[in-house]
């Protein structure tokens, strides 16, 4: 078929229909620009609806945040704050559409919008004290919907898409409305975000503050699209182009698709077509010089506060002496924020241990009083108890589906998600019979999208579920990563307890079934390493149901792996009531002597296989512990065995280097060194890439290599 039988438009001969910036109709963007108050501030069609008092508040709150902004500029050039990002020239964008949502809606905004927030509610202190360095700026009042903005870019867009959907889940009729910048737009975390409110048809307003530079990039090498509002259409909603410096018609855009959503009509996406009077931030300064003069001396012919207050002085609602009195008041208030920010004593050294997790880990407690002799409470240690008896034949995928099963019946704000977790069960069937059983609300699978996997935990978990998310294998949380440790680990910390991330975080791991590359890894010691994260792995059904039980019930969030290996062998009894295995708590699974053996997940079939090759072969008894929580790790009951022993080997099939290991060998020498008899030996994965099926055996550490490091040590 020749090239031009691919764009005639008529002939019998069948031909691929192709979709091109033709099909959108346009000549122009601007054919398509809503827009409401001409630069000069003369209104295009009828007034609008707004009450004169409503009218008369967009213009402060515009005043407001551009004054803000003008002082917050200069506190960080005389250094009082750290590194600030203005929004001068931006603030219609932002105060137009907060003022389209109601109470009991969400905003979910970005580092770049001040006005936005100061106009939300947000006090001008808060945001003084976060750009100022101080962790309490963030913690959002109470009576205040807004998630804290965040600095890596566009990643609160998925965030906002679990909050929506958290909110149809518990059939509240809130709204959820989040921003982020034209640079935001190339993100991965935009377009997940705007595929996955497509697919559910989400309560969720994205805005776009297309201001026409990301850094020193300008817009049209963000896209090739005439204009970001059109990419709505790909995702099966509508998008809208608004004059972004047009606060009445920011606010009408943004109140049509705040009400399309509370119907029920789904996602919107509107640009706001603004402009960045300022520099990026503080820290920068060369880029604002890319700038052509032609094109600022433009923009600034469409300031967003000029325009707004020639329409008010048109209709009578504003004149010289009414406009003195305000900027007096807002001058008095922004006065007083700075006032009260030189005014506030900074927070005790030792608080930065106080957010990390609900309730200190031993480890935490013991870094406090050492570094600032402030005795800390840890967490209470909770006893474990053992149930006897119960179902035969358990295996690791039922013991773990037994477990979720209890816990959605036990709470109703449990949810399952992932990719193919629903009428399939999970491609390692673990939740097989749960959609049936609970419904699609509650058991739901989800596009192909990692990293939105893991965004929408942020939301489902601050708008009240308890998220449970499904990664197929363990080399597929690689994409996630940026959100488990940017956001899931940090909310309660970033701020101040205002919101936690309470839920679970569930995949497969390891080597030992041959599948395809990247389907085997080990990558413990990513979640470990990060503060805010608990890490659970089992190696037994019965510890896999108890340690799944106390994971929903944890106000942490937990990093559950599940050893694929083990999947199906070995078979136990697994009692069918509910009980709860202590998270962080190691088990000493056969007592002995001469050496330690500690390990954790697969690894412990081939260690219990060590141990009595050991003692039937060699007479040496070895003290196995199986670790079961890496982090936090359960030291004392390690330690103990150690000077029982004075001998320690560590196994784990995870690469050697940086590795759990590495952090049980240096604690016990630190404490220890004293007892042991001989060097600690590690037993790990070797330090490269898992090996494909053939050679995939070489790689796990096996009982001879376990034997060989006891045998080594106890022959020191």
């Amino acid at each position: 078929m020749a090239e031009a039988d691919y764009v005639k438009s008529s002939g019998q001969d069948p031909v691929p229909r192709i979709f091109s910036e033709t099909n959108f109709k346009f000549t122009k963007p601007d054919d398509f620009l809503f827009q409401r108050l001409t630069p000069d501030g003369k209104i295009i069609g009828r007034d609008p609806t707004l009450p004169p008092e409503a009218l008369k508040r967009l213009y402060e709150q515009l005043v407001f945040g551009r004054l803000f902004d003008e002082k917050a500029t200069n506190l960080s050039t005389l250094r009082e704050i750290g590194t600030y990002a203005p929004g001068k020239g931006q603030e219609a964008a932002q105060v137009g559409p907060v003022n389209a949502l109601e109470k009991g809606d969400w905003y979910v905004p970005m580092y770049r919008d001040s006005a936005g927030m100061l106009a939300f509610g947000v006090p001008a202190l808060k945001l003084l004290l976060y750009w100022g360095g101080d962790e309490r700026g963030m913690q959002v009042p109470d009576d205040v919907n807004m998630i804290p903005l965040a600095v890596p870019v566009a990643t609160q867009l998925p965030h906002a898409a679990g909050l929506a959907m958290a909110k149809r889940i518990l059939k509240e009729k809130a709204v959820t409305y989040v921003v982020t910048g034209d640079g935001g737009t190339s993100k991965a975390d935009f377009h997940e975000s705007l595929n996955i409110a497509g697919v559910y048809d989400l309560p969720v307003v994205f805005g776009i503050e297309n201001n026409q530079w990301a850094l020193s990039v300008k817009r049209d090498a963000q896209t090739a699209s005439q204009t970001i509002a059109q990419k709505a259409v790909a995702y099966g909603f509508e998008g809208i182009l608004v004059d972004g410096n047009d606060v009445i018609a920011s606010h009408e855009a943004t109140k049509y698709a705040v009400e399309k959503a509370r119907r029920g009509g789904g996602p919107t996406l509107i640009e706001y077509s603004t402009y960045r009077m300022g520099l990026h931030t503080t820290a920068e300064l060369v880029s604002n010089k890319l700038k052509a003069p032609d094109e600022v001396e433009e923009w600034e012919r469409r300031n967003p506060l000029v325009r707004m207050e020639k329409y008010l002085r048109s209709r009578g609602l504003l004149d010289d002496k009414s406009k003195d009195a305000m900027i007096d008041a807002v001058q008095s208030r922004i006065g007083e924020a700075v006032a009260s920010y030189r005014a506030t004593p900074p927070a005790s050294p030792a608080s930065i241990f106080d957010y990390t997790f609900a309730v200190p880990t031993p480890t935490l407690a013991a870094e406090r009083a050492e570094a600032f002799g402030v005795p800390t409470e840890a967490a209470a240690e909770e006893p474990e108890k053992l149930v006897e008896g119960g179902k035969p034949g358990v295996n690791i995928r039922n013991a773990v589906n037994m477990a979720l099963r209890e816990g959605m019946l036990r709470d109703k704000n449990v949810v399952l998600f992932g990719e193919d977790v629903g009428k399939n069960g999970g491609v390692f069937q673990v939740t097989r019979g749960l959609q049936d059983e609970f419904g699609a609300d509650r058991v739901f699978d989800t596009p192909l999208a990692e990293l939105s996997i893991a965004g929408i935990f942020v939301g489902l978990s601050i708008g009240g579920l308890v998220p449970v998310a499904e990664f197929q294998f363990d080399g597929f949380t690689v994409p996630a990563f940026d959100q488990i440790f940017s956001h899931i680990a940090r909310m309660r910390n970033r701020t101040r307890g205002r919101f936690t991330q309470r839920g679970v975080i569930r995949f497969p791991y390891g080597a030992g079934i041959k599948p395809p590359e990247l389907h085997s890894e080990s990558p413990e010691a990513y979640f470990a390493h990060t503060p805010g994260l608990k890490v659970v792995i089992p190696s037994t059904p019965y510890d896999a149901k108890g340690l799944m039980s106390a994971a929903l019930k944890e106000p942490d969030p937990i990093i559950f792996m599940e050893p694929k290996k083990l999947y199906d062998s070995p078979k136990t009894e697994v009692p069918e009531q509910e009980y709860s295995i202590p998270i962080g708590k190691a088990k000493v699974v056969r007592g002995g002597n001469d050496v330690t053996l500690v390990s954790y997940g697969a690894m412990m079939a081939p260690t219990l296989q060590a141990a009595d090759a050991l003692q039937s072969e060699k007479s040496v008894s070895a003290d196995v512990i199986d670790l079961r929580t890496v982090s936090p790790i359960d030291f004392p009951t390690v330690l103990a065995s150690v000077q029982k022993t004075g001998r320690l080997v560590i196994v784990h099939e995870a690469p050697r280097n940086s590795g759990i290991g590495a952090e049980v060998a240096a604690t016990v020498a630190e404490t220890c060194l004293d007892y042991l008899k001989a060097p600690i030996k590690r037993v790990t994965g070797f330090d490269i890439p898992v090996p494909l099926a053939r050679l995939e055996d070489y790689y796990i550490p096996n009982k001879e290599r376990i034997m060989k490091a006891a045998l080594g040590l106890v022959n020191y």
